[in-house]
């Protein structure tokens, strides 16, 4: 069996920094004995096809879907800032991990640019463990995934293993 490997798999999105900031907001408070900050409920993501993003996080990456469900109304567009809103949001887990995705159904919001790089502001990964990366990489080939590298990256030893995609 292969050490541990990283795929990345590449979205976009502002939750990203905001998971940087509570991360080093968690690892520097872990030295007081009750940490303001003390771990991430999960991460959101923005897409524009529920249905398409439960399939790829289910199929592809095996997460489980553990909650679905339709909100709208005046307590969530001060939440999220958004007049008129109504969103579908699925919450899916990966071991003990959370991610969120939602889907703004109204109004629909603006696609993500074709010139977009990994350095701006609505850029977002997740990291994802996987045993063998041949072989985890061959799953994302064979389900089509379109893939922003050639084929897994070698980063510094520190990250270990890592392939990019785009779904």
């Amino acid at each position: 069996m292969s050490s541990k490997r990283i795929i990345r798999t590449c979205q976009r999105g502002i939750h990203a920094a905001l998971f940087l900031i509570l991360l080093a907001l968690t690892s520097h408070s872990s030295a007081q004995p009750n940490p303001l900050v003390q771990g991430v409920d999960a991460i959101g993501i923005t897409v524009s096809d529920m249905d398409r993003a439960v399939d790829f996080y289910s199929k592809v990456l095996t997460f489980e879907k553990v909650s679905d469900t339709e909100v709208a109304g005046e307590n969530y567009e001060h939440l999220e800032g958004v007049f008129g809103l109504r969103m579908r949001v699925v919450r899916m887990r990966l071991g003990d991990e959370f991610i969120e995705l939602a889907e703004y159904l109204a109004p629909r919001g603006r696609p993500i640019p074709v010139d977009s790089h990994s350095n701006d502001r609505w850029f977002q990964h997740i990291a994802i463990i996987v045993s063998d990366m041949d072989k985890a990489y061959a799953r994302l080939r064979q389900a089509k995934v379109q893939h922003a590298s050639s084929g897994p990256q070698r980063l510094p030893d520190l990250s270990n293993s890592t392939v990019s995609c785009r779904k």
